[in-house]
């Protein structure tokens, strides 16, 4: 099976800039949408078969 990772700001694209619609094709808020537009490199989100991940917002490491 073929993983699908894309980004926030990849399905903006498709969805021609409509946050709600992405929130609904993710099943989250359209806030946690707007958290995650500016975040192209993926560096605290990422998006793998439809499903949204992310990290602490702590940023850091426990060991």
């Amino acid at each position: 099976m073929q993983a699908e990772i894309t980004t926030i700001p990849e399905l903006l694209i498709k969805a021609r800039g409509n946050q709600t619609q992405v929130a609904r094709w993710l099943n989250c808020n359209r806030g946690t949408v707007g958290k995650y537009v500016t975040d192209v490199k993926a560096e605290s989100h990422v998006i793998i078969n439809g499903r949204l991940m992310v990290t602490h917002s702590s940023g850091r490491v426990s060991k």
